[in-house]
């Protein structure tokens, strides 16, 4: 969950080079069908050649396995490398890693990986089980198209040659373009709410849009006025245990472009406040992956999404 450019220094020269016509290649890599359980988003994948459930995760840096998933399908340590796992709010643990020498997503073999060892919290009682997650370790090689509404997911192969690169593939119009920073494989957008600006993290890995508790400040909520909200604990990938509160503010704009039906602005959001790490200011979860068709372009840091209405007929 993903473009590097030669720049040859030529020879001044008196005469003109005729044009060369540079085409801009899409190709489908693989497609498999995406699962949504209760805003789990997942897919089936082969490691070592057996079948395995895990969660597309566009916020992870790395990939993980749980300790469950490690004994169902039988991998062996890698006693060369180990992962410091961190959590939204910063803390973590050192992990050992597994070694996986086949993961393969629908007809394409990803090649060997090692892979952390972690406990997931809160996984969904789904049947075949979910013992893992993919990240950008994985993905970021690719254009990943995650289409929730129709149930499915496409890694697309992007050859860069021109500005029709810019582009997604055969999109009508109808859908947002979002400009994106690319940062340790992970691409973040800009959003600006109730009048201060910062930064998302596409991450289908949330089940919700996550607030940071320093931007709430930054907009003029307290810790007090938090406290009278409802919410709960939580933990992550550390086991920390962290605090969220759910409340409502004013406006949300996505992105930068202009607000329009493709990209509307959302009013009276009700968003997760909690702590959240990683430098950035909020997690833009699978809630708003559940109602669009979305292409993360890892080769042009852009991202597109088509709404859950129009994607239908795109």
């Amino acid at each position: 969950m993903r473009r590097f450019f030669l720049l040859l220094a030529l020879g001044i020269s008196t005469a003109h080079a005729a044009p060369q016509t540079r085409i801009c290649r899409l190709e489908v890599a693989a497609q498999v069908p995406l699962r949504n359980d209760a805003l789990f988003l997942s897919i089936p994948v082969r490691l070592d050649g057996r079948e395995a459930q895990v969660i597309v995760d566009t916020g992870s840096e790395g990939s993980l396995i749980t300790p469950e998933g490690a004994a169902r399908l039988r991998l062996r340590p890698d006693p060369a490398h180990a992962t410091f796992l961190h959590g939204a709010n910063g803390r973590g643990q050192l992990a050992p890693n597994l070694l996986v020498s086949s993961l393969r997503i629908g007809g394409k073999d990803l090649g060997g990986h090692s892979i952390p060892l972690g406990a997931l919290p809160s996984l969904p009682d789904v049947s075949p089980p979910i013992i893992g997650l993919i990240g950008a370790d994985v993905l970021s090689g690719y254009d990943l198209e995650i289409d929730v509404p129709h149930r499915k997911l496409t890694l697309w192969t992007v050859k860069l040659g021109s500005e029709a690169c810019r582009q997604p593939p055969p999109w009508h119009s109808g859908y947002a373009t979002l400009n994106a920073r690319a940062e340790g494989g992970r691409l973040s957008v800009a959003f600006r709410l109730d009048g201060q600006n910062g930064w998302a993290l596409v991450d289908s890995g949330a089940r919700s849009h996550i607030l940071s508790r320093n931007f709430a400040h930054r907009v003029g909520v307290s810790d007090a006025m938090l406290a009278r909200d409802p919410g709960g604990i939580t933990s992550g990938v550390d086991l920390n245990a962290r605090w969220y509160h759910w409340h409502r503010f004013n406006r949300l704009e996505l992105g930068t472009e202009a607000v329009d039906a493709a990209n509307p602005a959302w009013v009276k959001p009700v968003l997760t406040v909690s702590d959240v790490r990683d430098g950035v200011d909020m997690l833009l979860g699978a809630d708003w992956f559940a109602r669009h068709d979305v292409w993360v372009s890892y080769a042009t840091s852009q991202v597109f999404a088509m709404p859950e209405m129009r994607a239908s007929g795109k």
